[in-house]
């Protein structure tokens, strides 16, 4: 099963600062983002999204973090249903629909907008 949370706290205090595992997952959905964009035959999409959330984080308050924490969550379970897809077909033979490719880069792309945005304000 494929997940984005840190295995350990071992892991997640790899990067600095106590937004390790924020960064960290945001990170993983961009990259399952530029995946998914990679099989439908595009260059990965740019995004500051992950420099906007380090940024931010240790003056955000309580509540901004706890909606971070959600949307995260949400494109979190995304990402992992869509690699998951992804891989069960492509060991199948079969090619995904593109309408189901350009659906995935969709929801993923709102999905770290809506964090990127929260950050931005």
């Amino acid at each position: 099963m494929i997940h984005f949370i840190p295995e350990s706290a071992e892991t997640a205090s790899e990067l600095p600062g106590p937004y390790a595992e924020a960064v960290a997952r945001l990170a993983s959905i961009r990259q399952a983002l530029a995946c998914v964009e990679q099989f439908s035959g595009e260059a990965p999409s740019d995004s500051m999204a992950e420099a906007k959330l380090a940024a931010a984080w240790p003056c955000a308050s309580p509540a901004k973090q706890r909606v971070y924490d959600v949307r995260s969550a949400r494109a979190a379970a995304s990402a992992a249903a869509a690699l998951e897809t992804l891989a069960a077909q492509h060991e199948a033979g079969k090619a995904p629909h593109p309408q189901a490719l350009e659906r995935l880069k969709r929801e993923l792309g709102d999905g770290i907008s809506s964090i990127d945005l929260l950050f931005s304000l």
